[in-house]
């Protein structure tokens, strides 16, 4: 039987530590295989960046526990990476330095020039230039900021990838293309990565994920479970068992929010 890198068992979470008080989660349970690319989908506010950050141990469950191939999570770590929407570089680092950082924390007993070496070949992988490696945050683009953290986050070679609504500030043609960036980064290496990717976009789901977890409405528990065909962009809106999937999703989705909406009444 193939180990799981992640089991999510019986997980709940509260802000203020008491279950008497009201949850954002709700018994979570899910297990991960090495190498998915998991989708967290729902409606914004529904705890999925919440989930996210018990996975990479920003935060702690109220009950229940995580484990990382059957070893609690207890906090975080550079075993995980973490990609977040608002970029999380320091601003007063170069993109190169911030890269560098990240590398010097993970790789402590490499040599010095080892670290340079490595970022410019992270910012190359990204489709960024050489001379960004000396050009402060503040001077970049917002698309050229989220390549970096990618770029950092892939350097450090964690075997568990997290990303918070990474392209939710773009424009739609940056975001098609770091989607299509993020995929190919994916998909070249061997082992893959195992990715959790939040998002509230069911397109975006769909292109990226092998498998998508449709969060109901806070306390959230999970309503959905699915795989996902492999897919192009070309045929996304053309495939006939894509539409479907497509469909079923919003469906899930809207008949959660109705059912919240009676509840609520």
């Amino acid at each position: 039987m193939e180990q799981k890198i992640i089991s999510i068992n019986s997980v709940s979470f509260s802000y203020s530590s008491s279950l008497d008080d009201a949850l954002v989660l709700k018994e979570i349970n899910l297990e991960v295989s090495p190498g998915e690319f998991v989708c967290f989908l729902g409606q914004s506010g529904c705890g999925k960046s919440t989930l996210l950050r018990l996975i990479a141990g920003l935060e702690k469950p109220t009950a229940g526990e995580i484990l990382l191939n059957s070893t609690p999570i207890k906090g975080a770590s550079l075993e995980r990476g973490v990609v977040f929407q608002d970029y999380g570089l320091f601003p007063w680092f170069t993109a190169g330095e911030n890269i560098r950082l990240a590398l010097e924390q993970k790789f402590k007993d490499w040599p010095k020039n080892k670290y340079k070496e490595k970022a410019l070949e992270a910012l190359q992988q990204v489709g960024l230039s050489e001379k960004i490696y000396k050009k402060l945050p503040k001077e970049l683009s917002g698309g050229m900021k989220q390549r970096c953290a990618i770029a950092q986050a892939f350097a450090i070679e964690p075997s568990i990838l997290l990303m918070d609504e990474p392209f939710g500030a773009l424009d739609a043609v940056t975001r098609a293309r770091l989607q299509d960036m993020l995929l190919d980064l994916w998909t070249r290496q061997d082992p893959k990565k195992t990715i959790f990717f939040v998002t509230h976009d069911v397109d975006e789901a769909i292109l990226l994920a092998t498998r998508i977890i449709v969060l109901g409405q806070s306390p959230a528990q999970i309503i959905f479970d699915c795989p996902v065909p492999e897919i192009s962009r070309e045929n996304q809106f053309e495939d006939l068992e894509i539409l479907k999937l497509r469909n079923e999703l919003i469906r899930q989705i809207n008949k959660d929010v109705a059912a919240h909406s009676l509840n609520d009444a």
